[in-house]
């Protein structure tokens, strides 16, 4: 018999250990039942110590090699549009296995689109909250899939249901790395022989394969975008899902889009075309939509990957961690990466792993964004921006703002 959690239960987490990593253990006190099913269960918990809440992803394991296919504890990558998944633990007593994640309290991207829930009064208002949301779901996907070159992560699910999102598109997180592909991995090929992908989503030319390419996400990420963009499943019903699973050119041509510009269009159509036409890599998606955003006036500002150039002048930012001062200069959009622990080292696009935080500079501004949810701001003087006197906190440590100074 299964053992699930109670509402009103404690459990202490501990994490699995991997060569050289930090021991992690958390005591929870149940909280809620997301879901039970079968062999699954999902609990909302919450630390008793700091009152942070989590998501636990249970899986009752008659077999013990069921936690061979368990990969998505594995999955801890660090972007700001992928959700924070901090381990597993094997409780061997009760024959499950424990995944942690962070817990957000965002709606699916389904329920947002449907329910009406995205911000905005008008047309116009909702198709830039949209746009927010596509490129922030592109950077996630990015960030997987490039990370480890001809054997690249593959998540195999993206669907609308697996995509979190506030209604102004600040936050979007992908989640669910239930069957995805890790690099350096045989695991997907020896125990999965399915695509377990979700019907009018998957591709349907790999949904028996054994091969994993990140084309497949290209596929799916189309799919999404479309019906971010109409609200609508662009396969929908029994006769049309079958149609869509026989692979033929009905499951790669995109239907009309009403009321969204051609050129949008055009990148979603080739998002889903066969893979001989499909792109070959989710960063031709994002040059060609913030192509088409930019030609319209629309590109929004993703502070936490600024792409543009470099002004002339800095701005000497001195600040310490801890008993440790620095005094970098700064260029615009230029960030200045924050590691616990580690040498402070300058970087432009802020996505090294081990960041707290970045600081950056725009224009005459100074702006901060956190990367790790243990991160805390304290002080902000000044809504909105970085001035001197705020403070942050990371483990005990302060990060203290000591001097902003321009320089010709």
């Amino acid at each position: 018999m299964n053992q699930y959690f109670e509402e009103g239960e404690i459990f202490t987490w501990v994490k699995d250990r991997e060569k050289n990593e930090p021991s992690l253990v958390i005591a929870l006190k149940m909280q809620k039942e997301s879901y039970r099913n079968g062999s699954k269960q999902a609990m909302i918990a919450q630390d008793i110590r700091t009152g942070k809440k989590y998501f636990l992803k249970v899986l009752f394991c008659s077999n013990l090699e069921q936690i061979y296919v368990e990969k998505e504890s594995k999955v801890q990558l660090y972007s700001p549009y992928i959700i924070r998944i901090y381990g597993g633990m094997l409780d061997e007593k009760n024959r499950r296995f424990i995944t942690l994640v962070e817990y957000i309290e965002e709606r699916d991207l389904s329920d947002l689109v449907s329910g009406r829930g995205l911000a905005g009064k008008t047309w116009n208002e909702k198709l830039k909250t949209c746009h927010i949301i596509a490129l922030k779901f592109l950077y996630g996907i990015d960030h997987y899939n490039s990370l480890h070159g001809r054997d690249p992560i593959v998540h195999r699910d993206l669907k609308p249901e697996n995509i979190l999102a506030s209604p102004d598109g600040s936050t979007v997180k992908i989640i669910d790395f239930d069957w995805v592909h890790l690099h350096d991995s045989n695991v997907t090929v020896m125990y999965r022989r399915e695509q377990k992908g979700t019907p009018g989503y998957a591709d349907p030319h790999y949904w028996n394969s054994y091969i994993c390419r990140r084309e497949m996400d290209i596929y799916s990420a189309g799919l999404v975008l479309y019906f971010l963009y109409t609200g609508t499943h662009h396969f929908h019903g029994n006769e049309e899902l079958q149609r869509y699973m026989l692979g033929d050119d009905y499951a790669y041509e995109i239907k009309e889009m009403p009321g969204i510009d051609e050129r949008l269009t055009a990148i979603l159509a080739k998002m889903i075309a066969r893979e001989e036409y499909r792109y070959r890599d989710i960063r031709e998606v994002i040059r060609d939509m913030e192509a088409y955003l930019r030609s319209i006036g629309k590109l929004p500002e993703l502070p936490e990957l600024l792409r543009q150039e470099e002004g002339k002048d800095t701005i000497r930012l001195s600040y310490k961690v801890g008993d440790v001062k620095y005094s970098p200069y700064l260029k615009n959009y230029r960030f200045v990466p924050i590691e616990f622990g580690k040498k402070q080292e300058r970087s432009q696009n802020g996505k090294k792993s081990g960041h707290i935080l970045s600081f950056y500079r725009m224009g005459d501004c100074i702006k901060a964004v956190i990367f790790h949810e243990d991160c805390h701001r304290l002080i902000e003087k000044i809504p909105g921006r970085v001035s001197e006197g705020d403070l942050f906190s990371y483990g005990g440590v302060n990060i203290e703002i000591l001097q902003i100074k321009k320089r010709g």
